[in-house]
């Protein structure tokens, strides 16, 4: 499977009624649908399909299908995950192989094809991001950390990304080094110094974003920094001072410049909820400019997010229902 691309998603009783395909495109996927029929499900159902810690194969004889029994570890042991309850199977599509995550096919696979499955399964880069800044109970705020400004769900996940992103700086600094080693007796000034750019391209798109975005109060990025921290005029704030929207915005777009241009999936949850709607228009061309290898999954209500040439990528989730089992 050399293409992470997600070509389809099937899934069959939903709820026990609803059965689902959806052809996806290679970029943006955009799922509409009233409140209450399904489109978080769906999101959490795909991002879970990856999301395991044990894993049972099996494959059908005859085509290349393969079913995961994907489960969730618990202090009793182990328990399929109480989101695939809702549903009696789960397939999904990349290039020539058909995934079933969950289902019945039961044919024996070897040890072998399930080492190499999961090693494939286990590189895939996604993320799932919900935006609601719901403030941390006591016994969260203990357990997830140490930091006493870390007070709401957005704050946690500025915090994780934090590390991240000194993950990412370190990298791009390895391979500065790699370039001047390998380019020192070789090339001109000018050939390193644009090498250089290069390197640090998303980095700087990054970081020009979000200056742009948060200049209609005067904050910006302080670049003498090594975390994300702003300036606010002649006063430094952290990233846990920015108001909902802009923690919001921040948390999309740095987990989309952390994948460092590597095929990923993307899924949002209503990432409309608190953003600017001028952010609105251009979010998905931002997530696009910084990673061109993401693939986009998200629901919304907003017609602000397709404003910039995205109408024809929205999937209305009923035209995707192709069974309700309720009807005889």
């Amino acid at each position: 499977m050399t293409n992470l691309i997600i070509k389809k998603v099937e899934i069959y009783g939903l709820w026990g009624r609803y059965d689902i395909e959806w052809n996806l495109q290679a970029d943006v996927n955009i799922l509409s649908g009233i409140n209450g029929s399904g489109k978080s499900t769906i999101l959490d159902l795909i991002h879970n399909a990856f999301d395991f810690s044990k894993m049972q194969i099996y494959r059908e004889k005859k085509s290349l299908l393969y079913s995961i029994r994907a489960k969730m570890e618990e202090r009793d042991g182990y328990r399929e995950t109480s989101l695939f309850a809702h549903v009696n199977e789960i397939k999904l599509s990349f290039s020539d192989d058909t995934i079933i995550i969950y289902g019945n096919n039961k044919s024996n696979l070897s040890s072998k094809d399930i080492s190499l499955q999961y090693l494939k399964f286990s590189k895939i880069k996604k993320n799932l991001i919900r935006t609601f800044d719901t403030r941390l109970k006591p016994i969260e705020a203990v357990q997830k950390l140490s930091d006493d400004r870390v007070k709401t769900e957005l704050d946690w996940h500025i915090h994780q990304l934090q590390i991240k992103y000194m993950d990412y700086q370190l990298n791009l600094s390895r391979k500065k080094e790699k370039l001047l080693k390998s380019e020192q007796e070789h090339s001109s000034y000018d050939d390193v110094a644009e090498k250089f750019q290069k390197i640090t391209f998303s980095q700087e798109k990054f970081l020009g974003i979000i200056d742009t975005l948060f200049s209609e109060t005067n904050k910006k990025v302080n670049r003498d920094k090594n975390q994300l921290e702003f300036l606010l005029g002649d006063k430094e704030i952290n990233a846990y001072e920015l108001s909902s929207g802009e923690k919001q915005l921040l948390i999309i777009l740095l987990t989309v410049l952390v994948q460092d241009n590597q095929p990923s999936l993307l899924l949002m949850d209503e990432p409309e909820i608190s953003l600017h709607i001028d952010w609105q228009e251009n979010l998905i061309n931002y997530i696009r400019g910084l990673n061109p290898n993401v693939q986009l999954i998200l629901a919304t209500h907003s017609p602000g997010l397709i404003m910039k040439g995205w109408g024809d990528r929205v999937f209305e989730l009923s035209h995707l229902t192709v069974k309700d089992r309720s009807i005889s």
